[in-house]
């Protein structure tokens, strides 16, 4: 039962800026992009499963937008690199798929996390 519940979290990475929405988007399906954020916005959860090496290569995820008044699915993308380091993780991904129509998602964290699972 467990090994079920885990296949249905999925990586959610939040971006809070319009011009990294526009550059995905331009960049299209196919290309390499990379977010990067700082410990504090990456729930816990998320952290120890990187720093673990539970989050690898082929790791599924979505990005979201989360600057106007909905968070909105941008694009989903397979998780090619993680890096590590003192002041961030950067995860580098290969976008699967381009979402062009708003497409809501689940609400964004309350406490200003922009990296986290979520149940799908």
């Amino acid at each position: 039962m467990e090994h079920k519940e885990r296949e249905e979290k999925v990586l959610q990475m939040a971006v809070k800026i319009q011009w990294t929405v526009d550059n995905i988007r331009a960049l299209g399906a196919g290309s390499m992009y990379h977010l990067a954020y700082r410990p504090n916005e990456i729930s816990y959860e998320v952290l120890v499963d990187v720093n673990n090496g539970e989050i690898k290569p082929g790791t599924k995820a979505e990005i979201v937008y989360v600057g106007g008044q909905r968070p909105e699915r941008i694009a989903e993308a397979t998780i090619e690199n993680i890096v590590i380091s003192k002041g961030f993780r950067r995860f580098d991904f290969r976008l699967d798929k381009i979402i062009t129509s708003p497409e809501e998602t689940a609400a964004k964290s309350h406490i200003g996390l922009l990296c986290r699972y979520i149940q799908h």
